[in-house]
């Protein structure tokens, strides 16, 4: 009697054992939408574990260059459609302890490392639904922009869309209060497994640029382009001068300008 009783204490804690060590697997699916002069939304899945999570752009097409020209009090306008023959993913990956993307930029890959951000996330009382999981408000200042996110304590992983984290638990929703970046989650798999790796290549990114560099770089490939498209144009048309300095000239997600 008592080697029963052994040998099922034995039994009961070798299983309690193996489900501390399993790990969280999930994969989420999400709609990343921008509202600037055009919307343009993309797809990405997020696959994560207990300690690290990649963001990786999915279902992408190539984009043919589109050109429109308006006529205003002012004169001519050009409106230009940015081509896209780069398939390669665009993707964002977090450890925790650093974080890297690479970012497709008029058809050129960037790949960028960025410093460790603090996240003072302001959470708040408000709670919904977002499908099958109950979620939590919070609001942060990120970038020159103030985010409104949803996240679920059911998943507790500090993980998220895009370049979002540092929350008590997965990030289902965010959108800005301009309503100009939007992602949410549609679809949400998770289980537990012994085993669930993260693949990167991190050998990518021995010579990451920093996000000044990043900056810059993204200002080169803009006057290239300007100056490709320049050679392009009809008689009549003077170059195009890409102002560094025009508010309303970039509709970019990040606004640096706009850092305490």
């Amino acid at each position: 009697m008592k080697k029963t009783i052994l040998f099922i204490a034995i039994c009961l804690l070798s299983t309690i054992i193996k489900a501390q060590e399993l790990k969280t697997c999930g994969e989420v699916e999400y709609v990343q939408s921008t509202h600037f002069s055009r919307d343009f939304s993309r797809d990405f899945i997020l696959r994560f574990n207990n300690d690290e999570s990649i963001y990786k752009e999915t279902n992408i097409t190539e984009k043919k260059e589109k050109i429109e020209q308006t006529n205003k009090d002012e004169g001519q306008e050009l409106i230009r459609e940015i081509p896209r023959n780069n398939l390669n993913p665009e993707f964002f990956y977090n450890d925790r302890e650093s974080f890297h993307f690479m970012q497709v930029w008029f058809d050129k890959e960037l790949f960028v490392k960025e410093d460790s951000l603090a996240w003072r996330w302001d959470l708040k009382d408000e709670v919904r639904k977002i499908g099958a999981f109950n979620c939590q408000k919070a609001n942060i200042k990120f970038r020159g922009r103030e985010y409104t996110a949803w996240f679920t304590n059911e998943i507790s992983v500090p993980f998220g869309p895009w370049k979002f984290q540092g929350l008590p638990g997965l990030i289902l929703e965010v959108c800005d209060k301009d309503k100009v970046f939007h992602i949410v989650a549609k679809k949400v798999e998770i289980e537990k497994q012994d085993k669930c790796e993260i693949k990167v290549d991190l050998l990518k990114f021995q010579e990451a640029l920093t996000i000044k560099q990043y900056l810059k770089k993204k200002v080169e490939l803009i006057k290239e382009d300007f100056a490709k498209l320049s050679s392009r144009l009809p008689k009549g048309y003077g170059p195009l001068v890409y102002d560094e300095d025009c508010d309303d000239c970039r509709e970019e997600i990040e606004l640096f300008k706009n850092e305490q």
